[in-house]
Order: structure tokens, then sequence, then C-alpha cells
């Protein structure tokens, strides 16, 4: 591998034409989604130009960069299990409140899935913190590191989403 600032990017940016293609198609096949094979492909290379002289004694670039990319795939989609069991588990919770009766809880979880899904992550969170984990909106905002108001806002925003979805689904 080269020495130079220059020739490490001449080097990398060789190393990219020649393996991205196929480095993309391989995470595609593991993770199944556009984003995630982009992601896991911009990760190896994010890391290799981040400390390209670590991959001086690399004797199989394209070995090192297939197995490299199979970690980041296999990570993101360990990170998707965790994110979604996460969403069903809140769901429930959410539905098991909102809908003690049983015949209707399933519906009721769909409706909350789907209307989770359109709150912005920074609703979702201050609801899972102040819901599920009951916290103050102080607590919330010292570790999501926003202003208390702020933290208000997003949950005043989120629990008006939700009851408006769960309003159609009581008025069906």
């Amino acid at each position: 591998m080269p020495g130079t600032h220059e020739a490490i990017e001449i080097w990398l940016r060789s190393i990219h034409d020649q393996y991205a293609a196929s480095l993309y198609r391989y995470a595609l096949a593991l993770t199944c989604r556009v984003e995630d094979a982009q992601d896991a492909v911009q990760e190896v290379f994010a890391r290799i130009s981040r400390q390209p002289k670590r991959f001086t004694e690399v004797t199989n670039i394209r070995a090192y960069l297939f197995s490299a990319t199979r970690n980041a795939a296999y990570s993101i989609l360990r990170g998707r299990r965790r994110c979604e069991a996460l969403h069903d588990a809140i769901c429930s919770d959410i539905a098991a409140v909102c809908a003690p009766d049983t015949r209707q809880m399933s519906a009721t979880i769909i409706v909350i899935r789907d209307a989770i899904a359109q709150l912005s992550i920074e609703q979702r969170e201050v609801l899972v913190l102040k819901i599920l984990d009951q916290m103050t909106f102080k607590e919330i905002a010292h570790t999501v590191k926003a202003p208390m108001n702020t933290v208000a806002g997003r949950y005043r925003y989120g629990i008006e989403k939700l009851r408006r979805a769960l309003g159609a689904v009581n008025n069906v």
C-alpha cells in the first residue's frame, strides 16, 4: 500500500472502483434492503479510509473486503432485529394500555405500529421513555440532551398523532 496521503487516496479509489459493485451485490443478498447494503459497503470503505495503515498487512484485499462486508451486513441485520423486536414490544405494550379488550388488541397493535412508524425518531424516543419507562420530562431531557420544553412538545405531538390514529380505529 502506498505511503503518502495522495497515494493512499488513489489506492482507496482504485480499490473502491474495483470492488464496490461486487460488495454491494453481496451485501444486498445478505440484507435484502438497498439502504442496508449501501450502508454496509460504505461502512467498510469508511473504516479503511479512517485507518489505511492498518491494512498494510492484508495480503488478500478481496477476501478481506468481502469478509468485512459480511460483518458489516450482519451487524446491520442484528441492529434491525433488535429495532424490530423493540418496536413490536413497544406496540404491544401501548396497545395493552389502550385496548384492554383482547379482541380489539390485534387491530389496535396494527394501527399503533403504523402510527408509531409515522412519528419522528425523537417523538418515539420520548414516548417510550415517558410511557414505558415512566421517566419524568426532566429525566428524559437529561437523557436525550434536549430542553425540557422540547421534550414536552415531542411528547404532546406524538401522543396527539397516536390519539388520532386510535380514534380512527375506535370509530370503525
